[in-house]
């Protein structure tokens, strides 16, 4: 997944865009939109383009972030089946627990495999919506944190000095779109602090002889869902402040001032 990154021509079906050089490490989310509002400046559609955009760069670093955590708990897994047929072999454990843990092993795998589908298709629509290759979108990237109310002022305070009227009802269902994504981020983080407390004692409780591998391996589980649930939620609010920047004018105003 950290594939090294290379200086690329990319080609638009509209046009020819500008060669995009990337530096080892890669671009970061405001290069990318940067690119993108570079490719046609006068274009009526060009703030509907930065907002697809702004969404795609979002889906693709939680597709990265949910493609690496389904790997570590399928390979956590894994370890744990080998643990219990060694202590079976050494007749620690009873044959059943080993075989109770195959539901697990099938789990992971097929959550790695849907986290798969989702990283592929989170490429595709990058690349369709930025005309440049996954790779080149910073694997450092993290989603915005949350905006602070010094944050939110100012965006208000940008759009309220380049919009118009045409765009004032969306931004508006931006911003209460990114409250409402906001609470949701909040209440799943919330369930992942609970899930990831319940699997750290399960393992500390088969430290001591007071757990069980099924029950670190549900545990595990449990985790990935809340965590992966997280993700999700972020990637959505992430996807919003893209668009309230985009409608502010923040982006373009940058651009135009390079």
């Amino acid at each position: 997944m950290h594939a090294a990154l290379t200086a690329r021509r990319i080609a638009s079906p509209a046009k020819t865009a500008p060669p995009v050089m990337t530096a080892h490490g890669g671009l970061g989310i405001d290069a990318v939109l940067a690119h993108v509002a570079c490719l046609a400046p006068e274009s009526p559609a060009a703030r509907q383009r930065l907002v697809v955009a702004a969404e795609a760069c979002a889906r693709m670093v939680a597709a990265r972030q949910r493609l690496t955590l389904a790997l570590d708990v399928q390979h956590g897994i894994e370890r744990l089946v080998q643990l219990a047929g060694g202590r079976e072999r050494a007749r620690c454990l009873r044959p059943p627990e080993r075989e109770a843990l195959r539901p697990h092993q099938g789990e992971a795998r097929e959550r790695v495999a849907q986290a798969m589908v989702e990283w592929r298709d989170a490429g595709q629509c990058f690349t369709r919506a930025t005309h440049l290759l996954p790779t080149q979108l910073s694997h450092d990237v993290t989603q915005a944190p949350a905006l602070n109310l010094a944050e939110r002022r100012a965006l208000m305070q940008a759009y309220v000095r380049g919009g118009s009227l045409a765009q004032a009802g969306d931004f508006d269902e931006a911003l209460g779109r990114y409250a409402a994504a906001h609470r949701r981020c909040e209440d799943a983080a919330d369930l992942a602090l609970i899930a990831r407390a319940a699997r750290q004692k399960a393992e500390s409780d088969l430290r001591i002889g007071q757990s069980s591998l099924l029950s670190v391996a549900n545990a595990w589980l449990a985790e990935l869902a809340g965590v992966d649930a997280m993700l999700v939620a972020e990637a959505r609010r992430g996807a919003v402040h893209g668009a309230l920047r985009v409608l502010s004018g923040d982006i373009l105003h940058r651009v135009s001032g390079e």
